[in-house]
């Protein structure tokens, strides 16, 4: 058939064929014969295929000399008019050249060649100029090794012929190398490897359709996936939450690419990183994107990308639709083992924003570890109004799954303790660093530490009774071992004092009944948006605030509310992507950057929030000031008041010095605008960091913490009033500690600062012994190492270090502070521009 022809007739022959693409060509009236191979689906879905098929034919795919005989046999003995390939990469080009020598090809088989192969696409990238990535080709998995050798460090392992994210591992060292070599022999693979950069930024799909060599880009997917060193995809967001100018340069890019491969006819699957110096294509199929992403576009837009495919063909237009809603696909990733307790999922397909949950296992059966997408354990589709609502809803709906399993815990370091464990002094402690553990080891208690792999570390396992290595932050994962912990240990308390472990440890509190803070304080403090709404429904003091959702948004604030207002993230701390809107001049550039921090997420510090969702709220004026507290049973005691040191141009916390110098009246203030925060809010048991200031109206609570303050505070508060915050935290729920009746009185003073720098490239750092061996120092942190590159300063994460000095007195510890970071250390910095 020629390009601009419609079929000769209605006989269609498809390879690989899924049952919808089947049912939707029958509907627009073509007659079906399908060919596939039997080993690659379940019978009973195959025969759901042959059901609606004018005829079935069976081959095995991985003889492609007998596929390419049927193919052309089939297509003469029934005088087909077109031949459609929509199934996998593997047989395409194959089946193309058939048609092309029958007339019948709807793409020229070389078209597919340069969209599905990894390492031609990234030839005909470089060819053309499009997408520059530092890339390398290995012709087998042998040759691997001897090409890293002369390719900078990190980069990605991509088998080129494996889909699925099979194989596909970040490398940063020879220990990487050899777990994707035993990864890979679970393949049996031997063809070539592609060996690219790493590329940082949000990942996204592209779904087009093309007719006539006219590509339509139908939409723009979200990707969320596992962290490196692999990058197995946990869900997918349609329409992605990108601002217009980002979405035109990606489908620019992905036309751009389609038009140099000579793509003609049909869906393609295009995944695109959007970078720092723009988007860079990761790699491209001739197919509809999986992982159910034409439901998603379906369900937010109402058009039908699979028959729309078919629609083209019998000289359709196929315009796809604006959305009017989100939609969200979202994976169940859980613990491997045998299944020995399942429920919730009638609950989840009962909600009426869930649109279809799949999970192919019952008790008995034993879920795999996720290493690639074809290992998952199933997954749910919701939808909602906005991207950050489909999500947030599809977390609730994934966390109503409630799996347990009977075997050994899988990714234990050791799961069973060395002594028995007595259950009134167990302690389940979620994500820690090392002196936490160490401490309440010190205090006599069992503990039972469940730790992040990225935060892991040996000591903390030499430590602990019994350490889990798994992903806390995520509920359908943390609640099966819990629920086994408690099974077998029956522990007495959960805490957690790192910011993403507070609420985990909440629903704990909440699931066994152990008392203490529970998660809804713990997810309010977290959200900032709820918080604010939280305490303006309660009658507390408080600001307006409103979701960032648009440009617009931000206009409408400062119109109804005034300047200036701040923009920040609903659930991110240590002044991260926190923008002062001064007024209307400032709406595009906050606009802007808000965009940049959505797409770049969170470089640097904690990786375990994304930047997504925004709120805007009303400025607060006055000296600001952070409070130390702890509470006993629903009774706050203030422990200590903390200034800030800030210089007013930007966010970024200078410093904090110990007590605080207030007069009596605000020192009162501040203390009873506290308590009033945390009953409203609903903290109980524990410590407390709340940030507040001083302002024309009053004391005003900025955010609030239930857990320590970062920046050495709480070795601030044990220099000058003697208690040791963490220990508090960790011997309180045993009763190994007294409730404080009264605020401590202060026996000496303490400061902070942090070490700044210049743009520039750090070239020497002197002076760190010497200030590690004062007296007076009780801890210097250095984040800048000789090599590292300096920015300018835009938040916490910003600043080059930490010195932590202590004193008699608050003055005393601020001038000495100030004269031994600029007598003693020195930082030298290269401007880079030189």
């Amino acid at each position: 058939m020629t390009e601009h022809a419609a079929p000769a007739n209605n006989r269609l022959l498809m390879v690989q064929p899924y049952t919808q693409f089947v049912e939707k060509a029958v509907a627009l009236g073509f007659e079906v014969w399908s060919i596939w191979d039997p080993t690659l689906q379940p019978a009973s879905y195959l025969q759901g295929v042959e059901k609606v098929s004018t005829q079935m034919l069976w081959v095995d795919f991985s003889d492609e000399a007998a596929l390419r005989r049927m193919v052309r046999e089939t297509a003469l003995a029934h005088d087909v008019g077109c031949l459609l390939h929509l199934g996998e990469e593997a047989t395409m080009v194959a089946v193309a050249e058939e048609a092309q020598a029958l007339g019948l090809a709807l793409n020229p088989p070389e078209a597919l060649r340069r969209v599905n192969d990894k390492a031609v696409l990234r030839e005909l990238l470089a060819e053309h100029g499009l997408s520059p990535v530092r890339t390398a080709v290995a012709g087998t998995p042998d040759e691997v090794g001897a090409v890293l050798a002369g390719f900078e460090l990190p980069a990605v392992l991509k088998p080129t012929r494996l889909q699925g994210s099979a194989a596909v591992r970040l490398v940063t060292g020879p220990d990487d190398l050899d777990a994707w070599r035993r990864e890979l022999a679970g393949h049996a693979y031997r063809g070539p490897v592609l060996v690219e950069e790493y590329l940082r930024g949000p990942e996204f799909s592209v779904e087009t359709l093309t007719h006539d060599g006219r590509h339509r880009v139908v939409g723009i997917t979200a990707k969320r996936k596992t962290p490196a060193p692999v990058f197995v995809e946990t869900g997918h967001v349609f329409p992605a939450p990108l601002p217009d100018t980002d979405a035109e340069a990606i489908g620019a890019l992905v036309t751009a690419v389609l038009d140099a491969a000579g793509y003609r006819f049909g869906p393609a699957h295009t995944e695109v990183i959007l970078t720092a110096d723009g988007p860079r294509v990761v790699e491209s199929q001739a197919r509809l994107g999986g992982d159910r992403i034409p439901a998603l576009i379906r369900l937010a837009t109402g058009f039908d990308i699979e028959g729309a495919i078919f629609d083209l063909l019998v000289g359709g237009t196929a315009e796809p639709t604006p959305a009017e809603r989100s939609a969200a696909i979202s994976f169940f990733t859980l613990p491997p083992g045998r299944i020995t307790r399942l429920e919730g999922l009638a609950e989840i397909d009962a909600l009426p924003h869930v649109h279809g949950v799949r999970f192919p296992f019952t008790e008995g059966d034993v879920l795999p570890e996720t290493r690639h997408s074809g290992s998952r354990h199933g997954h749910m589709i919701v939808t909602g109004r906005t991207a950050q609502e489909a999500e947030r809803l599809a977390a609730e709906a994934k966390a109503l799954l409630r799996v347990e399993t009977g075997s050994a815990v899988l990714n234990a370091v050791h799961s069973t303790p060395a002594a028995p464990m007595l259950p009134e002094r167990t302690l389940l402690l979620i994500g820690h660093q090392t002196e936490p553990v160490r401490i309440a080891k010190e205090l006599g208690l069992d503990v039972i530490l469940i730790q992040h792999k990225e935060k892991f570390q040996p000591e903390q396992a030499a430590l602990a009774d019994v350490t889990l290595i798994a992903d806390y932050t995520d509920w359908s994962v943390l609640e099966p071992l819990a629920r086994a912990a408690h099974t077998i240990w029956n522990f007495s308390a959960a805490l957690s004092l790192t910011e993403p472990g507070l609420e985990p440890a909440g629903r704990i509190n909440d699931l066994f009944g152990l008392g203490g803070t529970g998660f809804e304080p713990a997810r309010l403090l977290r959200d900032k948006l709820a918080m604010r709404r939280h305490l303006a429904a309660v009658g507390a003091p408080t600001v307006a605030a409103e979701p960032l959702t648009d440009r617009e948004s931000l206009a409408a604030f400062g119109a109804a509310h005034g300047y200036p207002f701040v923009a920040k993230p609903v659930d991110l701390t240590a002044g991260y992507a926190l923008f002062r809107v001064t007024g209307p001049q400032d709406v595009d550039e906050v606009w802007e950057r808000v965009g940049e921090a959505r797409r770049t997420g969170m470089d640097r510090g904690s990786t375990m929030y994304a930047v997504t969702e925004f709120l805007m709220e009303q400025y607060i004026d006055g000296p600001e000031y952070s409070v130390e507290g702890f509470s006993f049973a629903g009774r706050h005691t203030v422990v200590a008041i903390t200034e800030k040191l800030t210089d007013g141009g930007h966010f970024v916390e200078l410093g904090h010095a110990q007590p605080a110098r207030l007069g009596p009246a605000d020192e009162e203030r501040v203390v009873a605008a506290v308590g009033d925060f945390l009953d409203a809010i609903g903290v109980t048991d524990g410590p407390s960091h709340t940030e507040l200031r001083l302002s024309s109206r009053g004391p005003l609570i900025i955010e609030g913490h239930n857990r320590l303050g970062g920046d050495h505070i709480p070795d601030l508060v044990e220099a000058a009033y003697g208690v040791d915050l963490t220990r508090y935290a960790l011997a309180w729920p045993f009763g190994l500690v007294e409730p404080m009746t009264e605020r401590p009185r202060p026996i000496a003073a303490g400061c902070v600062r942090g070490i700044l720098g210049r743009p520039g490239r750090v070239t020497a750092i002197t002076g760190a012994d010497e200030l590690r061996a004062h007296p007076s120092v009780l801890a210097l942190d250095l984040a800048a190492r000789t090599g590292s590159v300096i920015r300018p300063i835009q938040d916490n994460w910003d600043r080059l270090g930490l010195l932590a000095v202590t004193a008699a007195d608050t003055d005393t510890a601020v001038a000495l502070c100030e004269e031994l970071l600029d007598t003693v250390l020195t930082v030298a910095i290269e401007d880079e521009t030189r």
